[in-house]
């Protein structure tokens, strides 16, 4: 069978899939800004006699997208509490302005079958380039800045890493649910090579997010575990993770990570993951001044500023909280993290009958989510852009959804 149907009459289509494809890569500056325009322009031109017009007004109702939709518009008006303008237009802002694209086209031209196809190619595009990421750490292929201890490619370790563990757990999952032979072998390739492209990189955060989302399927999928063929695959993969980590020499980066943590005086805290907890007391510091709608887009790294100068620290150079958690509840206030987190929970929910995209939801999100506790994941390009789109796919399956019940 094939997996991807290409219609060689409908290119605008295959131009998705292309647009899909390359998302995760980032290739050049202006990428996304380029491939969005003519996504954009091709949109309006086939639009009106395709009937993608008309479906707009369904986007409120799918109620998990609604309310992102209405996170978004509340960052935008968080700009009325903000002082600092100029840097919440370029710290935050700008990195939404392509989902005022991608939100009307995508929602209104996909169904589930290309959905499904979308997947397929989202998945396989990271499992080229963890391919290329092993080809770095082999010094088969030289990169600037790159070597075999941190084989990074042309992203930040903090991205690939999660990458990587976000396309082995999905591969795992479509494993589950397609008997197709060729289907089955492309995404045990995908996963072998995600998941030694998820050891060999840098990024604790996403290795430990790893774990979590690992043993929360384990977890949803726990009455599998009687299986003894499953639950040895499962524990192999703990150990085979663990003994590779070591073998790279990734486990020693975990152990100056605790220790850092040894000392609980602010002044004390030392080493990345001692900045990153001086960074969370700032942060509860912050939230505690307007603790309901936040200091505003703009303004919590000059909150930070003025914490710093109070209680030094050697992270007090920083301009991030280096958590997403964080970056969203001193921005946004408790009413625009729930939003945000309330989006999230609101759309799993939706997805709970459909346990193939509940899966790859739960994998994406809860990826996203602990690897947000050691990065701020939604401000990186191009990642950013990835939260938006899958948020979009699992949408369309919701509307399709519950379409289907209203035919009914």
């Amino acid at each position: 069978m094939n997996i991807i149907k290409f219609n060689k009459k409908d290119w605008f289509i295959n131009y998705i899939y292309f647009y899909v494809f390359v998302m995760p890569w980032n290739f050049f500056n202006g990428q996304m800004g380029t491939l969005s325009i003519v996504l954009l322009i091709w949109w309006l031109l086939v639009g009106k006699d395709r009937g993608y017009f008309i479906k707009l007004k369904d986007i409120v109702k799918v109620k998990p997208l609604l309310l992102l939709i209405i996170f978004f518009l509340y960052a935008y008006l968080s700009l009325l509490w903000t002082e600092n303008i100029e840097f919440a237009k370029d710290s935050t802002l700008k990195f939404y302005k392509y989902y005022w694209i991608m939100i009307p086209v995508l929602f209104t031209v996909l169904d589930e079958e290309k959905v499904k196809y979308i997947f397929f190619i989202f998945v396989a595009s990271l499992g080229i380039y963890a391919a290329f990421s092993i080809l770095i750490f082999l010094n088969i292929i030289e990169i600037i800045d790159c070597s075999a201890e941190n084989p990074r490619g042309i992203l930040p370790y903090a991205i690939v890493t999660p990458y990587m563990g976000i396309a082995f757990l999905s591969s795992i999952v479509f494993l589950k649910y397609y008997s197709s032979k060729l289907i089955k072998h492309l995404f045990i390739l995908i996963a072998v090579l995600t998941f030694i492209g998820l050891l060999i990189n840098n990024g604790r955060a996403g290795q430990l997010a790893f774990f979590i989302t690992f043993f929360i399927l384990l977890f949803i999928y726990r009455s599998y575990l009687k299986n003894m063929n499953i639950l040895l695959s499962a524990i192999l993969i703990v150990i085979f993770s663990i003994f590779l980590l070591d073998l790279f020499g990734k486990l020693d980066r975990f152990r100056s990570g605790f220790n850092s943590l040894k000392y609980v005086e602010v002044e004390k805290l030392s080493g990345s993951w001692g900045s990153r907890l001086y960074l969370g007391y700032a942060a509860v510091d912050i939230l505690k001044s307007n603790p309901i709608f936040g200091v505003g887009v703009g303004d919590n790294i000059d909150e930070f500023i003025k914490y710093a100068k109070k209680h030094p620290n050697h992270a007090s150079m920083y301009r991030s909280f280096h958590n997403q958690h964080s970056d969203t509840l001193t921005k946004y206030g408790i009413v625009g993290y729930f939003l945000f987190l309330g989006s999230v929970l609101l759309l799993l929910n939706n997805l709970k009958q459909n346990r193939l995209y509940f899966s790859l939801g739960v994998v994406f999100f809860s990826m996203t989510f602990f690897d947000g506790l050691g990065d701020i994941i939604l401000l990186m390009k191009p990642y950013n852009n990835i939260f938006i789109l899958i948020f979009l796919l699992l949408s369309v399956i919701v509307y399709k959804s519950n379409d289907s019940k209203c035919l009914k």
